[in-house]
């Protein structure tokens, strides 16, 4: 495991050293470090790799193979971890640690982290905690477009607080800067899950055996596989219940076999393609 400081982390540690706020840049440093340390610990603890950690001025990302194969209990967990770990540094340091000089900035520095981290937006751990819970009864991209959403609300609403701020005679760039990287991540997030279902097809054997809440889905023989395959979550097992032009049931198909169709006869196939070939 790799521990990448960004060029925009070096030089924000920079500046503040040369204005005398060294203080300040160390505490950021070793809180936002601690707090990814906290989601990779832990993602070791389920066996998963962890690739390399990376620092950002405004928080830091854990890169890991994508747990979003492993569902959602694990992916929750591990989400989890780096709020714990900064709400466990700022209540150490408020209840036993005052004498230390540098504990306040030390409280209010993790006590952000951990407050910030938790608003249900993506790219942030709240959006990760969030899309999770909601997997129980909706599709993985579903899920993830609610808290993309919600992820470049926040960096408008950020990006529109630093306007204010600029028009009013304060010249700072923060919170410009991180709705920039917020902004981005969200868009991140939403590439990814696109690609989500081909995760999700590796891991169906194991995901079975830990009885995964099951959601059953009604389709025709007209609807496109693209679209039963945007429903599939890692969160959840589907049974795919296929019904005739009358309403009469037809047939049950697994996720397997929705993924199998996809693959073999395309975007735009349907799944009376499945069901006929199966005959």
């Amino acid at each position: 495991m790799r521990i990448k400081i960004n060029i925009s982390f070096i030089l924000f540690l920079f500046i503040s050293i040369y204005m005398g706020l060294w203080q300040n840049a160390l505490v950021i440093f070793m809180s936002v470090l601690l707090h990814e340390l906290g989601h990779s610990i832990v993602a070791r603890c389920f066996k998963i790799k962890v690739l390399e950690i990376q620092l950002f001025p405004f928080g830091g990302i854990a890169f890991t193979e994508n747990i979003a194969k492993y569902g959602g209990r694990i992916e929750l967990i591990v989400a989890l971890a780096g709020p714990f770990v900064s709400m466990l540094v700022a209540a150490a340091f408020y209840f036993f640690g005052e004498e230390f000089f540098l504990s306040s900035i030390i409280i209010k520095y993790n006590a952000i982290l951990f407050l910030f981290n938790l608003i249900p937006a993506l790219p942030l751990d709240g959006g990760s905690i969030v899309r999770n819970l909601l997997l129980s009864g909706n599709s993985y991209k579903k899920a993830t477009r609610y808290m993309t959403r919600s992820g470049k609300m926040l960096a408008i609403i950020l990006a529109s607080y630093n306007i204010s701020l600029l028009i009013k005679g304060r010249r700072t760039i923060a919170y410009a800067a991180a709705a920039i990287f917020i902004f981005a991540g969200a868009l991140k997030e939403e590439k990814n899950c696109s690609y989500i279902y081909l995760l999700n097809r590796n891991n169906k054997k194991k995901r079975m055996l830990h009885n995964f809440p099951a959601r059953q889905l009604n389709v025709s023989g007209e609807t496109y596989i693209n679209s039963v395959v945007d429903q599939l979550s890692p969160g959840n097992v589907c049974k795919i219940m296929v019904y005739d032009e009358k309403g009469n049931f037809k047939k049950e198909l697994c996720e397997a076999d929705i993924m199998d169709g996809f693959m073999k006869y395309g975007y735009y196939a349907k799944i009376k393609d499945i069901v006929t070939k199966e005959k």
